[in-house]
């Protein structure tokens, strides 16, 4: 019988030393200043439509920046959810940018003839279906 209490113990032990070891990263974590950044953001518009009828939406905050001389500043963490939006000011137009993760220097694009969601769509198909003959040619 105290055998099998001996184990028991040792198991428990191994159970929370393991689960410590794989957890008190994320908690430390959780518990550490983000950092938050300045960022620049730069719009190269091939769209038709003027440059003012797009805004930088911080997607963790829901906050629009506009483009002053087609340059956004905004102060947000690092690696938040940025996409390229539409102002408010014109709601007669619809654009969907591709969500970019924050850097001190980036560059957004406004490609009206293509949808950024499509072509990440065929991306990944590209990458699961393609063969590995394929990729060893590129």
């Amino acid at each position: 019988m105290k055998y099998k209490e001996v184990l028991f113990v040792l198991g428990c032990i191994v159970i929370i030393f393991v689960g410590g070891f794989f957890l008190l990263p994320k908690v430390f974590s959780e518990f550490q200043d983000e950092e938050v950044i300045r960022v620049r953001v730069s719009l190269e518009n091939k769209c038709s439509i003027t440059d003012d009828a797009f805004v930088v939406l911080d997607e963790s905050t829901k906050i629009k920046t506009p483009f002053y001389g087609k340059i956004a500043v905004l102060r947000t963490k690092r690696n938040a959810p940025l996409r390229l939006w539409m102002s408010p000011n014109f709601p007669q137009f619809r654009y969907d940018g591709e969500i970019q993760r924050a850097e001190e220097e980036m560059v957004m694009i406004s490609d009206c003839n293509r949808n950024p969601r499509m072509d990440s769509v065929m991306k990944s198909m590209r990458e699961a279906f393609s063969s590995s003959e394929v990729k060893k040619n590129e």
